[in-house]
């Protein structure tokens, strides 16, 4: 649902702010969906690099991607609602974000500790399937869970919140102009 939102809000500030056009809900929804596939190849890949041998299914992962578009809209409403308009820039959308980054990191830091650091100190019920880590792995790991709930969120939720999405490159409006010149000589001839 935070993904559906999300494309929609910013689709819905880029009509704001006169900047809409009909590849903005195709972009906004391309770059969140790149995200999300590259955020869950990212943990898989980590989990099999650190034999992290889990019952986690794919729609978990999914759900765990989802949350930082909870921050990302938040940042967006209150960042253009303070901003008046002007974006996710200036000292409020930072602050917003700085916050709402904060709080999914420390979320996602908490949740998928259970996942990727069993619990080593616990008797474990006969027939489960958790085992003794070494330190060093066990250590692997925790770099990885820092890594991926921090630095690897910043960067995704600092893409998501950018608001350049209603900005045409030169490229693209060089190449509409073209084609509506093209248009026009079809239908003038």
């Amino acid at each position: 649902m935070a993904f559906v939102t999300y494309i929609l809000l910013s689709t819905l500030l880029a009509g704001l702010r006169g900047q809409f056009h009909p590849e903005v809900m195709g972009l906004t929804a391309t770059t969140a969906f790149v995200v999300v596939l590259l955020e869950i190849l990212g943990l898989k890949f980590g989990t099999y690099v650190l034999s992290i041998s889990n019952d986690s299914q794919l729609l978990d992962l999914v759900a765990y991607s989802g949350y930082k578009f909870v921050g990302v809209i938040v940042t967006l409403v209150v960042s253009e609602t303070l901003n008046r308009g002007a974006g996710t820039g200036g000292w409020a959308g930072w602050t917003v974000f700085t916050y709402t980054f904060m709080a999914n990191a420390l979320f996602l830091l908490r949740s998928l500790k259970y996942v990727l650091l069993p619990d080593s100190s616990s008797a474990t019920p006969a027939g489960s399937s958790m085992h003794t880590v070494a330190r060093s792995q066990r250590n692997r790991r925790t770099q990885f869970l820092f890594i991926y709930s921090y630095v690897v969120q910043f960067f995704f939720m600092w893409i998501l919140s950018r608001q350049d999405g209603g900005r045409r490159s030169p490229a693209l409006a060089q190449a509409q102009v073209a084609g509506a010149a093209a248009a026009a000589r079809v239908v003038g001839s």
